[in-house]
């Protein structure tokens, strides 16, 4: 009984000085989620619903209709069924499969330029947690791949902003697949503008950035980066990653921008 007692007083002392208190990611006030599943396998939703409040998980829906299979280019209508988008109908992407959360808008916009340009390590945790459930549930189904490998940074940048956003967001997807992350098998040789100031057009017309290792041979990549504008760097990664023997690579990004959107460029942090 004593004991009783006494862990009931230190769980209210606890939450009276908020320790125990949980806070939203997004906005940083304080809810109370649910349980927590149990089950190996959380649903997405199940993984918002532990790190965002009700008011911001309304404003982070996953994508579920509404995109091209082949690329994700959302339509403009987001309950559409599933159509192949007019670029993969004249040309199909180098990749076998595409996966990603949700449309590079609104919240989720705004958190994704808070980890890439405000640093949030928070926020990072928070979006690989969510990233992590959407590969979770996808190769729950299906072969999972042998490799995960971050798109790459060159080295002016990664000197300039500090860190790889996509080597820190895919640390819960290795954990959840069992998969190991592998960031010598893709380097980025070439500093190029900036893909967000570029068009489709443009960004065709660019050189090749990447190189990859022979030590891909015979694997099963998992290419992944956080933002997907028109999918054109992107292709010319799975490219090279192909072109020096991988068995197969699936694409996956977090956010996937729609050409219906006002504009996608300039980071402006909230």
């Amino acid at each position: 009984m004593r004991g009783a007692n006494f862990f009931h007083a230190a769980d209210r002392a606890l939450r009276f000085l908020g320790l125990l208190e949980r806070r939203c990611a997004a906005c940083r006030e304080p809810f109370e989620p649910p349980s927590a599943p149990d089950w190996p396998v959380p649903e997405v939703e199940d993984v918002l619903a532990q790190l965002f409040c009700p008011d911001c998980r309304k404003r982070l829906r996953p994508r579920t209709t509404g995109f091209c299979p082949y690329c994700g280019e959302p339509s403009l209508l987001e309950d559409a069924p599933c159509m192949p988008c007019d670029h993969c109908l004249r040309t199909l992407p180098p990749w076998q499969e595409f996966l990603f959360f949700g449309v590079y808008d609104d919240l989720l916009r705004d958190l994704v330029l808070r980890a890439k340009f405000g640093g949030s390590l928070a926020v990072l945790d928070a979006l690989g947690r969510v990233f992590a459930a959407v590969c979770a549930n996808h190769y729950a189904v299906t072969s999972r791949p042998d490799v995960i490998v971050p798109m790459p940074l060159d080295r002016a940048r990664l000197c300039s902003r500090g860190f790889n956003q996509c080597r820190e967001m895919v640390r819960r997807a290795s954990a959840a697949l069992g998969v190991p992350v592998r960031v010598d098998l893709l380097v980025k040789t070439i500093s190029l503008t900036p893909q967000s100031l570029l068009n489709r057009e443009q960004r065709s017309l660019m050189k090749q950035p990447f190189e990859a290792s022979d030590k891909v041979k015979g694997l099963h990549v998992l290419l992944v980066d956080d933002i997907c504008t028109t999918g054109a760097t992107m292709e010319r990664a799975a490219e090279r990653l192909l072109e020096a023997g991988a068995r197969r690579v699936d694409a996956a990004v977090l956010a996937r921008a729609s050409r219906h959107a006002r504009s996608v460029a300039g980071p402006a942090l909230p």
